[in-house]
């Protein structure tokens, strides 16, 4: 079967940082680094985030957001350096915890993944982003059963939004059809793709031509 990694990932940029420092050179090349994410020029947003780091060592803030743009550059190690610098000024910040198990999923170290996302899901806002990521790294390590228990969780969540949920019956299709399920995961892919997710048509067609999904969910 065919694997699609629907991470949907999003990372927060976070622009409180400038108050951590009272350097004003390093608060303006924050500031810039950080439009500079916007507008997806990452090398540009390492360098000023780079240098306002050499004005202010302890500029937390702009250790995590040089991961940030470190990440979707794909260098995920630096990016994990990045966040692991930040979390030694500033140890229980969970969002920068999360993050870099994103970074950690990055490389397919996913038993690192899941320890920061399990640390995240202690004290993040954003619960259903961390339990689909996590459901999806648990689906890595072959721990179906958990992966299964953090999608429905998604689902669960009055707080998920409509994108989260169609990933989750996504990925809790992918799952049962993998532990012999195929029915009732063709079903929660079929759901999927009601709510918009393209990706689901892929594997309906590839494996559930010879169920019936006329009849009701479930």
């Amino acid at each position: 079967m065919k694997r699609l990694f629907l991470s949907a990932l999003t990372v927060c940029i976070l622009l409180q940082g400038i108050s951590q420092t009272h350097d004003y050179r390093a608060k303006r090349l924050f500031l810039r680094g950080t439009e500079f994410i916007y507008l997806e020029n990452y090398k540009a947003a390492i360098k000023d985030f780079s240098e306002a780091i050499r004005r202010d060592s302890g500029f937390v803030e702009a250790y995590e957001n040089r991961g940030v743009s470190k990440y979707y550059l794909y260098d995920y190690e630096g990016a994990i350096d990045d966040y692991n610098k930040a979390l030694e000024l500033k140890p229980y910040d969970y969002e920068t915890i999360g993050r870099r198990g994103w970074a950690w999923f990055g490389i397919k170290r996913y038993e690192e993944a899941l320890s920061d996302f399990t640390r995240a899901l202690s004290g993040v806002a954003d619960e259903s982003k961390y339990y689909l990521i996590r459901g999806q790294t648990k689906y890595q390590l072959r721990d179906f059963s958990g992966a299964m228990t953090d999608f429905e969780q998604v689902l669960k969540s009055m707080y998920s939004t409509k994108i989260q949920k169609s990933r989750a019956y996504y990925w809790l299709g992918m799952t049962k059809i993998d532990t012999g399920q195929k029915e009732s995961g063709c079903r929660d892919l079929l759901e999927a793709r009601k709510m918009g997710l393209e990706e689901a048509d892929f594997i309906i067609k590839v494996n559930c031509a010879d169920v019936n999904l006329n009849e009701q969910k479930r």
